[in-house]
């Protein structure tokens, strides 16, 4: 017979939440405190109004749920979800405590924020929130202690956590030092009375866990690294779990969350080598065997060399030191494209560099590129992309079991002339490949050292994608045949630094090279465009001639000549 832990679930006023009943504490393995001001004025927003308008309200605000680990015997709580929340209701209420004009009220009022000893009762002295440790000592200092709001630090000095919570404070602060005492004891007394809180409680990790990922199957503001977190700390144990948690949130912090959980994802292909069938954080453990092994080592060896080389690969000019220029520009390009999968070979053969590997490294990731790119312009779907990567894996790394691959790193021959043809059609209406294919080209014509960091980047039509009879274009171009031959082709576009302009389009030739082919300063810093703006003319034998050279250009980048 299966034994279940008991869940208790309990619709708790903030006065019972922040009372003697529970001594909260953010466990380690959760993420840091998030809020942003926008959040922080929608919750004080809905407060007032709710306040203002017990009518619509009820006279009552629900403020969302809590999950804990929590023994029904102890105080003792550890913030599974709900952290956002408590924080931001702690920083609120501090605020309010400081703001307090009689000394007796502002005395009580802290007892919401900081839990008195009584000797009596046996309660000890505490704060009724922790954070995790890296920001208890800053959340008590600048919030929690009475009078702490009162001198805030500026935000532009801290980061992460810290200024999510100074920011937050300082907008609370604002905003009720404008309104009136009356106003804000109303406001006190409604959170503390009206408003509530499901407190759902588990004795056990484990159920904790559970009603973890239920949360945010459904939803939630969690990530599957935050439950693998959990799940890897949890088997840590007590002695090594903060230290843990501080080396797996420095990566977290240096990368960012969102590139952190596709970090994750790279790991995972570089282990698994098929496409993703199931959810990370259910398949990681069983496709990532380190992950299962001791979770030290699966920090030290596998998730900080793979953080060092994700980032190696996000920063060019780490890459230009390390492997060369030529390697730089192919990473650069490699980032344009609109999807990752290159990410991961890329990854796995920077782990697998040995001492003087750097030429060797280099001209993998020249070649990456070429590879990449082809998949990219033919549109191959993401089963083929797959398969080619696990392919290219699988040369510099071969796994048991595994037959050795047809085709990986290096183009065939039918792959090259596939691949030509789409670069000499009408690459225009590749949706998302034409601009990555120009700045790629520009960047070739100009011997690297164009920059493409432009506020706005965009694409233009030499010759107009519609052209009237009295416009000069049909004169220069007289069959409308070939106009749609030439009209999305390489040879017939440029980039700008502006958005497009719909009047200028169909300017004459003249006209739209000398006004609107020009940035804000009087040149372009493209070279494609600069050499349109060469042209005395634009005709088909103008064009022809441009498109043999663009082409030949590209052959030689991607070394496609037979």
């Amino acid at each position: 017979m299966t034994n279940f832990s008991p869940i208790e679930a309990h619709e708790r006023p903030i006065k019972r939440v922040f009372s003697d009943d529970y001594a909260f504490e953010i466990p380690a393995y959760q993420r840091p405190y998030a809020w942003e001001v926008e959040q922080a004025r929608e919750l004080l927003a809905d407060l007032l109004d709710a306040m203002d308008d017990p009518n619509t309200s009820g006279g009552v605000y629900f403020l969302g749920s809590i999950v804990l680990i929590k023994s029904p015997s102890s105080p003792h709580a550890k913030v599974v979800d709900g952290q956002q929340r408590l924080t931001t209701l702690t920083i609120l209420l501090s605020v309010l405590r400081d703001l307090t004009e009689d000394t007796e009220r502002r005395l009580d009022r802290g007892g919401y924020v900081h839990q008195k000893a009584n000797p009596d009762t046996g309660a000890a002295a505490r704060h009724r929130l922790l954070l995790r440790e890296r920001d208890r000592d800053f959340f008590h200092d600048n919030v929690q202690k009475a009078g702490a709001t009162d001198n805030l630090p500026s935000p532009e000095t801290l980061q992460g956590s810290q200024q999510r919570i100074a920011e937050n404070a300082a907008y609370f602060r604002q905003k009720l030092e404008a309104t009136t005492e009356t106003r804000r004891d109303q406001l006190v007394k409604f959170i503390i009375q009206h408003c509530y809180l499901v407190v759902v409680a588990v004795p056990t990790a484990d159920a904790a866990r559970r009603i973890f990922t239920v949360l945010n199957a459904r939803g939630l503001d969690l990530t599957a690294t935050d439950i693998l977190k959990a799940d890897l700390l949890d088997r840590a144990g007590s002695e090594r779990e903060e230290a843990l948690a501080k080396r797996w949130e420095a990566v977290e912090l240096e990368l960012g969350r969102d590139p952190f959980v596709e970090l994750f994802g790279h790991i995972r292909m570089m282990n698994e080598r098929e496409k993703p069938r199931s959810a990370l954080e259910t398949a990681f453990p069983d496709k990532v065997p380190a992950f299962r092994k001791d979770p030290e080592i699966f920090v030290r060896d596998v998730l900080e060399p793979a953080a060092d080389a994700y980032d190696t690969l996000n920063d060019p000019g780490e890459v230009r030191t390390a492997f060369g220029m030529d390697a730089q520009r192919a990473v650069r390009s490699l980032n344009r494209i609109d999807n990752k999968d290159w990410v991961a070979p890329a990854m796995l053969r920077l782990l697998k560099r040995e001492a003087n590997d750097g030429p060797m490294i280099a001209q993998f990731l020249i070649d990456l590129e070429r590879l990449a790119y082809f998949l990219f312009v033919t549109r191959a779907d993401v089963n083929t992309r797959m398969m080619r990567y696990a392919a290219v894996m699988d040369e510099f790394e071969p796994r048991e079991g595994r037959p050795d691959p047809e085709f990986g790193l290096q183009l065939s021959e039918g792959e090259k002339a596939a691949f030509i043809q789409t670069l000499d059609g009408p690459l225009y209406r590749r949706s998302r490949v034409c601009r990555p294919i120009l700045e790629r080209l520009d960047e070739a014509l100009s011997s690297g050292g164009a920059e493409y960091e432009h506020p706005i980047v965009s694409i233009e039509h030499v010759l107009p994608q519609t052209v009237g009879e009295d416009d000069e274009w049909a004169s220069l171009i007289p069959e409308a045949s070939v106009r749609e031959q030439w009209v999305h082709r390489l040879a017939n576009l440029v980039l700008l630094t502006r958005r497009i302009n719909t009047r200028a389009s169909n300017w004459d030739f003249k006209r739209k090279k000398n006004e609107y082919f020009l940035s804000h300063d009087g040149v372009s810093p493209f070279h494609l465009t600069q050499q349109v703006r060469e042209e005395e003319t634009w005709t088909e034998e103008v064009l022809s001639k441009r498109q043999a050279m663009l082409i030949h250009r590209l052959k030689q980048l991607w070394r496609l000549e037979a």
